[in-house]
């Protein structure tokens, strides 16, 4: 979802491009019920020397510098239409200038809701480049799962990068973090981890492996 949101944006794709290391986190929170809360976290706080300096210039590379107040107001932009996404509510968002670090936060009322949030995202920015994920969940049986599918443009869009703008992504890395209010009884994807309270699951890799399709973040989750 999260790079849903970003990849497709002008500002990231500039500071993936020629910032040195990037980390994005997804956190899904799901209740019993269904309903639940997302946050998605684009932290570029390990080059926020090299950003800062970027954001000094007009342009590099051809690719024109946006200002704060012009990534204040995508982000703007970005909450506005959530908060017109039918089942999302306290759609909040904050960009830490100093440390750059983006974060956009909602709640949903069910995992359609978490859907739609997702759908309306990629339609804004028509871009597919991440790849797509649905999820579902069955309160009845206690059941999470998210299907994935990687794009078939990702490749072709990295390789677009110049050489040295590709290693930027050797050092960068997507999490995923998924909690529930009951206990794990299993998960199904090899990659993740459980937590020790058995209430979260989490899996890591880097965005190379995600752009080359050698992770796979589908899963399936049971909850006891």
């Amino acid at each position: 979802m999260l790079k849903r949101i970003f990849l497709s944006s002008i500002v990231l794709m500039l500071v993936f491009s020629l910032s040195s290391c990037f980390d994005i986190v997804e956190e899904i929170n799901v209740q019993s019920n269904g309903a639940g809360k997302v946050k998605a976290i684009l932290n570029l706080s390990k080059s926020k020397t090299k950003v800062a300096s970027l954001m000094l210039l007009d342009s590099v590379n051809g690719i024109k510098v946006p200002s704060k107040t012009t990534i204040q107001k995508e982000m703007n932009d970005i909450v506005l239409l959530l908060r017109k996404t039918k089942g999302v509510s306290n759609v909040n968002s904050n960009l830490d200038f100093n440390n750059y670090i983006a974060t956009l936060e909602c709640n949903f009322n069910n995992v359609a809701a978490l859907n739609a949030f997702t759908k309306t995202l990629s339609a804004k920015f028509k871009t597919n480049i991440s790849g797509y994920t649905t999820y579902a969940y069955d309160p009845s049986s206690k059941v999470f799962v998210r299907k994935y599918n990687a794009s078939q443009d990702a490749k072709k869009e990295f390789a677009k990068l110049k050489g040295e703008n590709q290693k930027a992504f050797n050092d960068a890395y997507f999490t995923s973090i998924y909690r529930f209010s009951d206990p794990v009884k299993s998960q199904q994807n090899s990659k993740a981890s459980l937590s020790p309270n058995r209430k979260a699951v989490m899996l890591r890799t880097g965005m190379l492996d995600l752009i080359n399709g050698k992770t796979n973040l589908s899963n399936t989750i049971s909850l006891n």
